[in-house]
């Protein structure tokens, strides 16, 4: 039996459907006062606002036809007129337009910018339900020309700004200081013709590529705000191109607001930027690496670990995030850079974030280090694709410097150690494949050895060495409870041993999502993801995800099918290999080379000789910048 509340929701929706909008309306009163404002409640007042709203001008800036058909295709709102501004003169076409307007409402069109079919329904219905605003403003995602999600809201701001009402004063002044767009652009913005009426709208001061900034801060400055968290507008991304005259009249244009009072900040002047980025003063040659110890991730610091330990820096090493450091090297997922005089960025792993790319740093914030590292030429594409953002980059740049694991590949004590381990192990076959999960859930082992054991083939089983999650150490104890002994071609390795040894021993590596099967790249072994393995870090456990192109990816019913596949090689397996040497730069190089970036930015200005990391910074974008005018 259904309860009320539904079937008075499913009776709202049959008087839309039938487009009997006074008797959904009366219905929705009820469900308001029996049910409150929930997000059916104002789903439907949506509806019934696009169809019998009050009227909006939509004011095109410069639109072309194209753009103008596109968008009425999709456009639900009915009570519209459409008014076109050409030649960027906007602020001057309001002020003769708003005293004939007869619009309750006003919102504009503009190029490269994609729009929710809701957007002016949406922003009507939350102008009408708060008294007394001036303006709604919403947020935006930034999208390639696929119109694939590139950027979301900026989560930082959702707590502080999403649905609250601001001052707009307020608003553009935290954006300046803080240099960062909250306010958006024309088309984040709908205003009340009544207010805007009351403005003193004025050119002074204002360049042609400055026009639509200079408009919505003069349309926002006294304004009383509703900020909306939903993003009903996507703005396209575009071609890299120049921004510095602009900046400069941006900039010139805020200092003109600053000096007649209507704004209070300040403008950091960028006109003097160094062709290298700045050495600072000499720090105490202290290296705190800050990691999780527990980890992979760990292996991957090691050998840097010890080449500053052959520079003569003295090293601490702890899993303290919150850690006090002269010098801080991290590479965890939350970290706190401000504890650092000096801080550096690198990934634990060649995957980290796969669930966020391409724009990993809108979720691990790289702008508040000195430097990030890179691993090899795939990161610094993804990070030329996310440039122009500003939370991907450090105080001094971004360096292709490369893998430190992967100094170790041609390691002598590497190699003997696999070679002591293959002998204890007493492997039978020329064939081995390593089993090594990011996490043990889901019967995976288990899976894996029924599928492959009968087959005459060395299986080895790495596990992660857990110190955390009691419940993944359980899941691995009980695994090897159930298979060791069982099979005289299963062979379980240390879980304190590193996977580098392990990998010099196999041929084959079968995985959920592990880095390891990016570590296997450097050895040139190929590998398979079992893609409908589970991952437990959220609730519910989500499939594997393996968003790179290097791995043989197969469901755990095909995993036999698939290993028979590539030891065949009726799979290709060499062609996958070769296409994830891109995640690696500068192997046997890449210790020494973040090291000399350490001393050269912490120990002063022994010469004026350029070192060699420097022309390994990555300073393209593929993008133009999202910054505070557009």
């Amino acid at each position: 039996m259904q309860t009320p509340q539904c079937e008075m929701q499913q009776l709202i929706n049959t008087c839309i459907e039938n487009r009997d909008f006074n008797a959904a309306r009366e219905c929705l009163t009820i469900y308001k006062s029996s049910f409150g404002c929930d997000s059916f409640y104002e789903s439907c007042s949506v509806s019934l606002i696009a169809y019998d709203g009050p009227k909006v001008t939509l004011i095109g800036l410069d639109v072309s036809d194209f753009t103008l058909e596109d968008y009425f295709s999709s456009e639900t709102y009915r009570n519209l007129e459409f008014v076109q501004f050409a030649g960027s003169d906007y602020i001057n076409d309001l002020a003769s337009y708003l005293p004939s307007c007869d619009s309750k409402y006003f919102c504009f069109l503009e190029e490269n910018q994609r729009y929710e079919s809701s957007r002016i329904a949406s922003m009507v219905y939350h102008m009408e339900q708060t008294s007394g605003l001036d303006a709604v403003v919403c947020t935006r995602n930034h999208i390639d020309d696929s119109g694939a999600v590139i950027a979301h809201p900026d989560y930082a701001y959702e707590e502080t700004l999403g649905n609250k009402i601001l001052a707009g004063k307020l608003l553009l002044e935290y954006s300046i200081n803080a240099n960062v767009n909250l306010y958006g652009i024309p088309s984040t913005l709908m205003l009340s013709v009544s207010y805007a009426r009351t403005l003193t709208l004025s050119d002074t001061g204002i360049t042609p590529d400055i026009c639509s900034m200079a408009l919505l801060y003069q349309l926002l400055l006294p304004a009383r705000i509703g900020y909306l968290y939903t993003p009903y507008v996507s703005t396209l991304l575009t071609e890299y191109r120049d921004t510095t005259v602009t900046q400069a009249h941006y900039e010139s244009y805020i200092r003109f607001l600053s000096g007649t009072g209507q704004l209070e900040c300040t403008v950091p002047d960028s006109s003097s930027a160094a062709p290298f980025p700045v050495r600072r003063e000499p720090l105490a040659r202290d290296i705190t690496f800050i990691n999780n110890l527990s980890g992979g991730g760990f292996y991957n610091v090691q050998p840097l670990i010890e080449e500053a330990k052959r520079r003569g820096f003295r090293v601490h090493v702890t899993n303290d995030r919150y850690a006090k450091a002269e010098i801080g090297v991290y590479s965890q997922h939350i970290c706190h850079p401000e504890n650092a005089r000096f801080s550096v960025i690198l990934l634990h792993d060649m995957t980290q974030g796969c669930l966020s790319w391409p724009n990993f740093w809108e979720v691990e914030r790289w702008n508040n280090f000195d430097i990030g590292i890179l691993p090899g030429e795939s990161w610094a594409k993804r990070w030329e694709q996310c440039s122009c953002f500003y939370y991907a980059h450090p105080r001094h740049g971004v360096y292709t410097l490369g893998y430190p694991k992967g100094d170790q590949i041609r390691s002598d004590a590497l190699q003997q150690n696999a070679e002591r381990l293959r002998r204890e192990l007493g492997l039978k076959y020329d064939y081995t494949i390593l089993y090594a999960p990011s996490w043990e859930n889901d019967n995976k082992e288990d899976d894996f050895i029924q599928a492959l054991s009968s087959l005459k083939v060395n299986l080895i089983i790495k596990q992660n060495g857990w110190k955390t999650h009691p419940e993944i150490r359980e899941n691995i104890n009980q695994m090897r409870k159930l298979h060791e002994h069982k099979y005289d071609n299963v062979h379980y390795i240390a879980q304190e041993e590193s996977i580098m040894t392990a990998l010099i021993l196999c041929n084959l590596v079968v995985s959920d999502e592990s880095n390891v099967m990016t570590d296997a790249i450097l050895f040139n072994k190929p590998s398979i993801a079992v893609t409908d393995w589970l991952i437990p870090d959220e609730t519910p456990c989500r499939p594997a995800c393996v968003p790179i192109d290097y791995v043989i990816k197969c469901r755990k019913a095909e995993l036999r099918q698939t290993v028979e596949g590539i030891m065949a090689h009726t799979i290709p397996y060499e062609d996958y290999v070769k296409k994830g040497w891109d995640t690696f730069s500068n192997v046997g190089n890449s210790c020494r080379e973040i090291i000399e970036a350490i001393e050269y930015f912490t120990q002063g200005s022994p010469d004026a000789s350029i070192p060699d990391f420097l022309s390994k910074q990555v300073t393209s974008s593929k993008y133009t910048p999202c910054t505070m005018w557009n």
